[in-house]
């Protein structure tokens, strides 16, 4: 009897799970197209990540949508100013990686930009978690993401092969990117992010 217990205990556990991150999906959505998706993706995604950092730190019942206009209310600017310059940087390592392509042609000088936009993306992984956690100077954001992203290496390959997972199962269940890929695609990244961050904390606390 306990076991059929936890079985549905498990089945009520995701379900409920599941009705978070599709409304949190949505709210994504909603919220990036208030911002005529250029200058409303950043602070969603910020305000996607504020929710689950409460989620990791143990605040389960939150008000989701209070908490998510609030957030995306409060960092609107900040978060536009770093979502410009990441999409300008993108933009650019984008051309660079064409033009090395297809007129440059030259092996190490095109290895080099992969790897250079390889670090990029890496960074770019740690910044909303960092973001959302930390209290820094501008520039620091940027800095921190970059050093813990180095500092460890595991959780780093650990969130890369979960975007892979998940883009391979995106691929035959195109339904959950519709209704809750934002929130999917999230939640490894907030998961190893945090906990590099926990990591890094409690070894400087030692």
């Amino acid at each position: 009897m306990s076991l059929f217990n936890g079985f549905l205990r498990w089945i009520y556990d995701f379900g409920n799970w599941l009705y978070k991150v599709m409304y949190l999906h949505i709210l994504w959505v909603a919220f990036t197209l208030l911002g005529l998706i250029v200058f409303g993706v950043s602070p969603a995604t910020t305000a996607l990540y504020t929710v689950m950092h409460k989620w990791y730190e143990k605040d389960y019942d939150i008000p989701i949508f209070k908490n998510f206009y609030a957030v995306y209310k409060q960092h609107f600017k900040t978060s536009n100013a770093f979502g410009i310059l990441f999409m300008s940087i993108g933009a650019f390592m984008y051309i660079d990686i064409a033009i090395s392509k297809n007129y440059i042609q030259s092996f190490y000088f095109h290895a080099l930009l992969l790897f250079i936009g390889s670090l990029y993306v890496i960074m770019l992984l740690y910044f909303y978690p960092v973001f959302v956690r930390y209290n820094l100077k501008f520039h620091q954001y940027i800095k921190q993401s970059f050093l813990i992203a180095l500092a460890r290496p595991l959780e780093t390959i650990a969130m890369i092969i979960s975007i892979i997972l998940l883009l391979y199962v995106f691929y035959f269940l195109p339904i959950l990117l519709v209704f809750a890929g934002s929130s999917i695609i999230a939640t490894p990244i907030m998961w190893f992010a945090h906990q590099a961050c926990l990591q890094i904390e409690n070894k400087q606390m030692s």
